[in-house]
Formats: C-alpha cells, structure tokens, sequence
C-alpha cells in the first residue's frame, strides 16, 4: 500500500517474515537452569555441612579420629607365654626346692637337775651345803652365803641349755653384786660372764647380756649386803634359770 504525504508517497516498510518457535530449544534452557539450581543448592549442602561439623568439634574440645589421623592397622597382640610346669606351693615333699624359715624358739623356765654351794675352790668348800637345796623349793628358808671373797650357787641343768635370763629372789637388803656364768665344767674360770647386777636385794631379773650355752649356770656373788657391823650374808630364797634347750 502508497501512503500519500506532503513529501510524497512512502512505501511502507518491508516486514521480515517470522520464524517459527523452536520448542526444543526452551527445554535444554530450562533443563540447564535446573542443573544449575541443583548444583549450587549441593555446594551450599556441603559448605554448611563442613561448618557445622567444625562448629560440633570446636565445642566438644575434640577432633575426629578419622579426619585428624591416617587408619592405623591394630597392633598384634602378645603372645601367651607358658606357665611353668613346676608351680607348686612349698611343702614338705621339696625340702630343697623351698626351704622353711629357722623355727625361734620360746624362752621357758627351765628345769634344774642339780644344785649345789660353790666357793672360791669349787663345790669343795662352798657356802651352807646342806642348804643349797632350798634355793630350788622357793620356800620360807633361804639358802646363805658368808664369803666374801666370792660365793655362790651351781645348777646342773643335765644337758646343754641356751640361757636367757636368770630369776632371783634375795633378802630385802640391798648390797649385793652377783654374776651369771654359764660354760660346759664346774669351773669358775672356765665358765663365761653373761650377765651382772650390782647393789641389788630382793627380786631381780638377770637377762643374758651375751649369747651363750652349756650344761651348768653358776650364780656367783663377789659382794654380799651388810647385815650388821663387819657382818656380810647373802639369802636366795629362789632361783630360776629361762632358756631353751640346746646350743
């Protein structure tokens, strides 16, 4: 169609021809902008995933095992060594095999198979000899001893004994100093000093100071208590030797 206008006729301008709608096209368009949807939609999945995993792991004050250390194979386990055949609690049938500890003997009172008054020579010329008896019954009359020079009493113990302490019991007058000898003959000299007491009446105990043993015990006085001007006595009511048997 000619439009007129004061400048004259136009033509009207040529209109391109429309292509038709590509459908298929649309379809991969749309089907990309899901893909990509999807895509961001996992990242923010995994980075929210990560934070929140570090954000636990903060708080608990520890890390995982499995994202700190590489897998470990577990160690092998020891062997089981063999138990000894000889396992046995000691006994009498293995003397050797588990010795017993030394058996401590109790200190008892001892019995006296003998006694008898000892002097300077022996039980030859010892004080009071009919008497001497009396220091074994423990009885109302004494046993005395005068010498000064050195007095006493001997008890044969009929087999060889460990002495541990003698028992005495003396006149109330103190004064007196007396020994406990203790050897294998009734020998002043050849008996030991295992102990002493000095200035002493009554009841007294005289533990062995030294270890030793023998067959006799001699109770030997070298002081005796005054009884008066330039009188000196010794009374033993009793006496009693604790020990045990054997060297």
């Amino acid at each position: 169609m000619t439009v007129e206008t004061e400048l004259g006729p136009v033509e009207p301008a040529s209109e391109e021809p429309k292509q038709p709608g590509n459908p298929g096209k649309k379809w991969l368009v749309f089907l990309g902008c899901l893909v990509v949807v999807f895509v961001v939609l996992g990242t923010y999945d995994i980075v929210s995933g990560g934070v929140g995993s570090g954000a636990d792991t903060a708080a608990s004050g520890t890390a995982s095992p499995a994202a700190t250390h590489p897998a470990v194979a577990p160690a092998s386990p020891a062997p089981l060594l063999p138990v000894s055949p000889i396992a046995v609690a000691p006994s009498a049938s293995y003397p050797g095999l588990f010795p017993s500890p030394a058996t401590t003997l109790t200190p008892r009172s001892l019995a006296v198979s003998a006694i008898a008054a000892f002097g300077p020579q022996g039980m030859s010329d010892g004080d009071d000899p009919g008497s001497a008896s009396r220091a074994l019954e423990d009885g109302a009359q004494p046993w005395y001893g005068n010498r000064q020079t050195g007095t006493g009493l001997l008890l044969d113990m009929g087999k060889s004994v460990t002495v541990s302490s003698v028992l005495l019991k003396l006149g109330g007058q103190p004064g007196a100093v007396v020994q406990v000898r203790v050897g294998n003959t009734p020998v002043l000299d050849d008996m030991f000093i295992v102990s002493t007491a000095t200035d002493v009446g009554g009841t007294v105990r005289l533990p062995t100071e030294v270890a030793a043993s023998g067959r006799y015990v001699l109770i030997w006085f070298t002081a005796l208590p005054s009884i008066g001007p330039g009188k000196y006595q010794v009374s033993v009511y009793n006496a009693t030797v604790d020990g045990t048997l054997g060297s």
